[in-house]
């Protein structure tokens, strides 16, 4: 015979339940198995539930002598003719699973797989192009090789009531790595409050070891990347940097810049310090220091001072005089004293 009954008590240790018939003969059975869809003795496997206090059910009583009442099956209580109980409207063909804490598993007709803890925490499973969909406020995924979060900070963390959020991407070079100074991190997003920063890469040169390398990225778009070895580039193409304001090189050793091709310095005006040595380019070239090497020109510069000048012309009034004077010989023409170097 089949009784319809309620749930009085639940055993999770040996999946057994008391329950009180509703109809004659009022009686209660105490321990009793109730079904499931699949079960198998050797491990348990099959489709499992723990049925709750209070929910209804139908109990076979075999009219075989010896054996035991167990629950036949389930269904809620009709409401007005309904017997939807506030479960979700499905389609024909559709699978629901849930409990009254509304996390639910849809197996839809159409191939859709949905699962979720709350509307806004699921993933879904759309066949159409083989897509996965992931659905949260917050999210994390942690390998032995890394960690990746979606997080979402609280809104009283933020002085003006805003909720924060950011992105993080942490690598490991080995699976015991630590997971607070990983290999490497990629924050993107908030930085935290003040802080103008949205993007941040830290590299250490081992996991938990100093760091290497770090580069931020501010709102406004200025970057700062501090690199503590050697930074090499190499380009196959052309190389061209456009700055729209100044820009700055400093060196605390040697700097080279080399080409086997012509090199150019173009400029409204050029000024090369070396030493106590300047050379100043504008409309003028004005070449200045504690002494001016021209190159081959073997003896000192003279400069033209007017008493010098004087000088000059009085012996050249004196070497003006007829070729044939013994005061001309040997001294014009003066090649040793022309520079090939400097010319005029």
């Amino acid at each position: 015979m089949v009784f319809k009954a309620q749930v009085l008590n639940v055993n999770t240790r040996d999946y057994t339940v008391d329950v009180a018939y509703e109809s004659y003969p009022y009686s209660s059975h105490f321990d009793i198995p109730f079904m499931t869809g699949y079960i198998h003795q050797e491990q348990g496997e099959g489709i499992n539930f723990m049925p709750e206090v209070g929910s209804t059910c139908w109990v076979c009583q075999p009219s075989e002598s010896g054996r035991d009442a167990f629950v036949l099956g389930w269904m809620p209580v009709a409401e007005e003719g309904s017997y939807r109980a506030g479960r979700d409207l499905l389609n024909p063909g559709d699978i629901h699973f849930s409990t009254r804490d509304k996390n639910f598993l849809y197996l839809r007709r159409g191939g859709i797989v949905q699962i979720g803890a709350t509307p806004v925490c699921q993933r879904l499973y759309i066949p159409i192009r083989n897509v996965i969909r992931d659905l949260a406020e917050n999210y994390e995924l942690t390998t032995p090789a890394g960690e990746m979060n979606w997080t979402v900070l609280r809104a009283e963390d933020h002085g003006e009531g805003h909720v924060r959020t950011f992105m993080s991407i942490s690598c490991h070079e080995y699976a015991d790595d630590p997971i607070s100074n990983p290999l490497a991190l990629l924050k993107i997003g908030s930085h935290g409050e003040g802080d103008d920063t949205i993007l941040s890469l830290v590299t250490r040169d081992r996991g938990g070891g100093s760091v290497k390398t770090r580069l931020t990225i501010s709102k406004t778009g200025t970057v700062d990347w501090k690199v503590q070895e050697d930074f090499i580039m190499d380009v196959t193409g052309n190389f061209t940097a456009r700055i729209q304001q100044k820009m700055t090189v400093t060196a605390t050793q040697d700097m080279t810049f080399e080409t086997d091709a012509a090199l150019r310095a173009i400029g409204a005006s050029v000024h090369v310090e070396g030493g106590r040595a300047t050379l100043d380019l504008q409309n003028t070239a004005a070449l200045n220091g504690m002494a001016v090497n021209l190159g081959d020109a073997n003896f000192p510069v003279v400069i033209a001072h007017p008493s010098l000048v004087a000088f000059l012309n009085a012996v050249w009034a004196l070497l003006n005089g007829p070729p044939s004077a013994p005061a001309m010989k040997g001294i014009l023409p003066l090649p040793q004293y022309l520079s090939t170097k400097v010319k005029a």
